[in-house]
């Protein structure tokens, strides 16, 4: 929701997407040098009127072991089937908050109902790897009430939960300054409310994620301005 209007190309701006075939050709490269996990993001992937090839060709190199992608959601009611059979291996989706009407606010458009119905529909299909993360804004998406709605929601939805402390990137000192606040606010819910630490992985990535035995779901913090993010 970066560009809640679309993207619109700069005429003068010669520069093209990759191709398919391009896309074939880097990710066998990156196979053969080692790496093994492919995120696909964009802009939205699922728009590529080509993605389920490009997840195909992506996935026949056997040292790829994972391939996911990180999506706005409005498409996953649609094509949830086609996920579930190009063996996609797990899903991030941007949904800022479970209030309609902040949603709408955050991104310009009400289509967070579309969202949940997409996920639901995965659930349907025991799709099992859904993440969900949302920036966590002051004044916006900050406090218990919101909090809590992610609490209900997990309860009994099998998803993990990340919250994200906003990073300034660019030019947008001002919004930064205006928005940003210590994912320290939520940590302190969380400990309050008995979620407990879980033990990180080998290959574990950047969120700290926090388990409870009465929840299906799990909730996670990225927060790249901690002391001990890295």
């Amino acid at each position: 929701y970066c560009l809640p209007n679309g993207y619109q190309k700069d005429k003068s701006d010669n520069r093209t997407f990759l191709t398919y075939e391009e896309i074939g050709r880097l990710a066998k490269g990156l196979s053969e040098l080692g790496v093994c996990k492919i995120r696909l993001t964009g802009g939205e992937p699922t728009v590529r009127k080509d993605f389920f090839d490009i997840v195909k060709i992506i996935k026949s190199n056997s040292g790829i072991k994972k391939t996911v992608i990180t999506t706005n959601g409005y498409r996953l009611d649609k094509i949830a089937n086609q996920i579930v059979d190009s063996g996609l291996d797990g899903i991030n989706i941007s949904i800022d908050s479970l209030n309609r009407e902040t949603f709408k606010n955050i991104t310009s458009h009400d289509r967070l109902p579309e969202i949940l119905k997409g996920i639901e529909k995965l659930q349907q299909l025991n799709f099992k790897n859904i993440k969900i993360n949302a920036v966590l804004l002051k004044g916006i998406n900050d406090n218990e009430k919101d909090f809590n709605e992610w609490s209900n929601f997990i309860k009994n939805n099998k998803v993990d939960f990340r919250y994200i402390e906003l990073m300034q990137t660019g030019d947008g000192l001002d919004y930064f300054k205006k928005y940003h606040i210590p994912a320290k606010v939520f940590t302190d819910y969380l400990n309050k409310n008995d979620w407990i630490i879980q033990t990180l992985g080998r290959n574990a990535g950047p969120s700290k994620n926090y388990i409870n035995s009465s929840f299906k779901g799990k909730f996670g913090v990225i927060a790249p301005y901690s002391k001990d993010f890295c």
